[in-house]
Formats: C-alpha cells, sequence, structure tokens
C-alpha cells in the first residue's frame, strides 16, 4: 500500500475520543521486555497485548508482571515471522471489534523497539494533535550500539546505556517518500475499512490500491538489538546460528537475520567499518542520541545510577 504524507493542518480537525493500545510480538527477550511495556505505558499507551512466539525463557512472566496482557502463547519448530503477524492481526481485529470503540490507535512493537512522540511529547500526546484524515503514523528509525558495559539492564530504557546510534533509512525498500523504515501507529475505525499490518509493521495494506496518508514527521523510534553481549549473542546463535534455521528463513525472504549474526564480532568490537548495516552493505556511523527536552522515563536518574554501580560491583566480584 501507498503511504503519502502532508503536513499536519494549522487547525486539524481533530479525531476527539480514541484509545491508544499496544500489540507487542515477543520471542526469547526476557532481558529487554519489562523495559519495552514500561515504555509503552510512560508514552500514553492504555494497554499493551502480547503475542509469544512460544519463548521458554521468562519472557512471558516478566512481561506480564511489567502489566502485559498475554493473548496468545504459539508454537512453532522455528521463529516464524508470518505466523507472528496473521496471529498479531487477528488479535488487533478481535480486540478492536470487541472494544465498542470507534476509533482505537494500535501501536505495533518488537520487543526491541522503544518508540516516543516528537518534540518532548507521548505518543498519545502527539496523536491528539493529528487531523483525522491520518490513519497511519511513520517514524523515524534509529539502530543503537554498545560502546561501553553494561550494555543493557534489565527494567531500564536501553538508550540510556546506549546512546550511540544512527538513523536507518535503506534506499530500497522504500514504504513512504519520508525517512520512515517502519508505520508502527495504525488506526482502527470501525466505521473505515480494516487496516492490516505487513510483517514488520513497515506499512499497512486498506484496500486495494487505495492510498494512506500520515503526517509529515511522526515519531521516533528506538532499535536496540545488540544489548548484553553473552545474552546477545546466545540469542542469536538459537535464531540463526545453525545452517537448516538461515535456510529456511532464506526460503521466507528473510535474509537479514543471518547478516545481523555475522556482524556480532564486528559490532561488540566496534568495528564499525567492518559492521553490516543491513541496508546498503557494510559500515555504521553511530552518534550520540541528544534528547532536546528531558526524556520521558518510569525511573529516576539515581535509579539507574546505582543499578549500574550495582551491575559493576558484581561483576568485580566475578571476576
Amino acid at each position: 500500500m501507498r503511504v503519502v504524507s502532508e503536513p499536519n493542518p494549522e487547525e486539524p480537525d481533530l479525531l476527539g475520543d480514541f484509545r491508544l493500545f499496544a500489540i507487542l510480538g515477543s520471542w526469547m527477550e526476557e532481558d529487554v521486555v519489562e523495559a519495552t511495556i514500561r515504555n509503552a505505558f510512560a508514552q500514553g499507551v492504555e494497554t499493551v497485548y502480547l503475542i509469544d512466539n512460544d519463548s521458554t525463557d521468562a519472557t512471558v512472566d516478566r512481561a506480564i508482571a511489567a502489566g502485559a496482557t498475554l493473548v496468545e502463547r504459539f508454537h512453532t519448530e522455528l521463529y516464524e515471522e508470518r505466523v507472528r503477524i496473521l496471529l498479531m492481526n487477528s488479535a488487533v481485529a478481535r480486540i478492536s471489534l470487541a472494544s465498542g470503540e470507534d476509533h482505537i490507535w494500535w501501536l505495533w512493537m518488537d520487543a526491541d523497539e522503544f518508540p516516543e512522540g516528537p518534540d518532548g511529547l507521548t505518543i498519545r500526546e502527539y496523536l491528539g494533535t493529528l487531523d483525522r484524515r491520518f490513519r497511519i503514523v511513520g517514524g523515524s528509525y534509529y539502530n543503537h550500539f554498545p560502546v561501553e558495559k553494561p550494555e543493557s539492564l534489565p527494567g531500564f530504557h536501553p538508550v540510556d546505556l546506549q546512546p550511540m546510534c544512527e538513523l536507518f533509512a535503506p534506499v530500497r525498500p522504500r514504504y513512504c517518500f519520508q525517512p520512515h523504515w517502519k508505520h508502527p501507529l495504525q488506526r482502527f475505525d470501525r466505521a473505515g475499512p480494516f487496516m492490516m499490518s505487513i510483517m514488520g509493521f513497515h506499512t499497512a495494506t486498506l484496500l486495494m490500491g487505495e492510498e494512506v496518508l500520515e503526517p509529515t514527521g511522526g515519531i521516533v523510534g528506538h532499535h536496540v538489538q545488540y544489548r548484553e553481549e553473552s545474552n546477545t549473542r546466545a540469542r542469536m546463535e538459537l535464531l540463526c546460528g545453525g545452517g537448516d534455521r538461515n535456510q529456511y528463513h532464506h526460503a521466507t525472504g528473510n535474509k537479514s537475520m543471518r547478516r545481523r549474526f555475522k556482524t556480532l564480532d564486528a559490532i561488540y568490537s566496534q568495528s564499525w567499518a567492518e559492521a553490516d548495516n543491513l541496508g546498503a552493505g557494510h559500515g555504521v556511523d553511530p552518534k550520540p542520541w541528544v534528547y532536546e527536552s528531558p526524556p520521558i522515563r518510569w525511573y529516576d536518574a539515581s535509579d539507574l545510577k546505582e543499578a549500574v554501580a550495582a551491575w559493576r560491583l558484581q561483576q568485580a566480584l566475578v571476576d
């Protein structure tokens, strides 16, 4: 579906009442899922609905403890993105129809994604400023990279530990004329056609051949896929370390998983010129992310400082 962009009018026709829910797909992400969910709530999400691909670690338990609502756990022999997107779309449709609401904005998330509103606004506050014509919202998408330890800590926003990042906006594929890698905000309208997300939440389908309108600008997405090194390597080994797994992923058109696995050494050694940027070949050039307004967090800076100090003390005892 083609996404076209227009500026939000100076005097927008506001939607008025709407709900903001999130749909989260997870697989083996116990180290980050709590922070993902708490960030969504901090951004104004009312309920986070979870679809889990049969994680065998503590992902689901930690997600529920953080306030998520488990919708479904499904089992596949390998991680299965195509099944996941079918179940996520099904959950969005069923929950939206059963809600009785006329308008629901849905925030589509992977467990390693941390979206936020622009200009110091929460996502909910931002959506409240938009003209009702907009049914989809894209965002600039930043890949973050670790440069010191700890690379991440459970329960804390990973950008506070990984400020180095790079805008990810490959030339192909492109889903709109803005530098948006994903369009994670999609609106259910009871009186309109159902909007169905594609794999990866890059865009969505509506009616055959119909354009969908997004505002210029949009939100910001932080992608933190390279977290604590040993956990990240173990997860990537399980995901795509074997030949059979890669052959399957390639057959379904997903070749990026193997590339992510192969670039781990370059990432964790900070060999930026050798790192695969997954878009246009090798080489990344991370720069520090700087907040122009105080970031929206669910903890104080002192809490993070104490957690980092405790982590370093524990590492010193182990070493």
